[in-house]
């Protein structure tokens, strides 16, 4: 059945039935590759503390993530910070009080509660963590004070504090030193444990597989005839609010159903 609007002329709507199926389904996948893209972060964080590349080899750390991992140096430094920004949450979050597991994806315990915070977020606010955990830390410990506090009011107390952060400038960076060089910097003195490299790679393969899956419904939704200025002005920008995603990571996994190039979905969760 066509819509009746005029933005949706010539684009055919799914019902009321499949609407709701392809929003779960959408919704079911991306909390799955949150999930899996804190456990990816995390160890590709232990295998440059490890300094595996050595052991294998390499000449450098992203000789290591290309040649073993199939992601850019870029790429592995991303899913650093996430690592580095995810850990920090979850100290803050502690450090307040706040009882049962606790994970930005929602990921580990028996009752986790899930801040659906995007990678994205995690990412741009690495820079400002001492922040990020004092006002999550002092928010909660107020919140607390008052009575129990559950799951959604500790997602939207700690969602507020994420999206001030991403909408204050930086402070002015130090221009002696790359991003790449500030990172080895932070991790130079960490604590160096093994780490599975082939774990790690079955992880990347495994958040491409999500992320086909989620781009093969997107394409359900909008079909590969439409433009992206379309699918997103027609069908996608509804449903990316409807499921708690940004549309820039909904475009990128259509774009990898479309073209099954993994370097569609870099800046994702890749």
């Amino acid at each position: 059945m066509a819509t009746d609007d005029e933005e949706g002329q010539g684009v055919e709507a799914v019902g009321r039935a499949d609407a709701v199926r392809l929003t779960e389904q959408l919704r079911a996948a991306i909390g799955e590759a949150r999930r899996a893209a804190v456990v990816l972060a995390v160890r590709v964080r232990d295998a440059h503390r490890a300094r595996v590349w050595v052991a294998l080899g390499y000449s450098g750390w992203g000789a290591y993530a290309v040649g073993e991992l199939g992601i850019s140096r870029t790429q592995a430094y991303r899913l650093i910070n996430i690592a580095e920004s995810a850990g920090a949450l979850d100290r803050a979050i502690g450090a307040a009080g706040v009882l049962g597991p606790v994970s930005p994806a929602g990921d580990t315990g028996t009752a986790p509660v899930d801040l659906g915070l995007s990678q994205r977020a995690l990412r741009e606010v690495h820079g400002r963590l001492d922040e990020l955990t004092r006002a999550v830390t002092e928010r909660l410990t107020t919140a607390v004070q008052a009575g129990p506090v559950e799951p959604s009011a500790v997602r939207a107390i700690v969602g507020q504090a994420v999206g001030e952060l991403r909408r204050m400038p930086l402070p002015a960076a130090d221009e002696s030193a790359g991003d790449d060089e500030a990172v080895e910097r932070v991790l130079a003195d960490a604590e160096r444990w093994p780490a599975d490299t082939a774990v790690v790679r079955r992880l990347v393969d495994e958040m491409a597989t999500l992320g086909g899956r989620l781009g093969r419904v997107t394409l359900e939704l909008a079909p590969a005839y439409l433009s992206e200025q379309e699918a997103v002005g027609k069908i996608l920008g509804d449903f990316a609010d409807e499921v708690g995603c940004d549309v820039e990571t909904i475009l990128a996994v259509r774009r990898y159903a479309l073209t099954g190039d993994r370097r569609a979905l870099e800046g994702t969760w890749l």
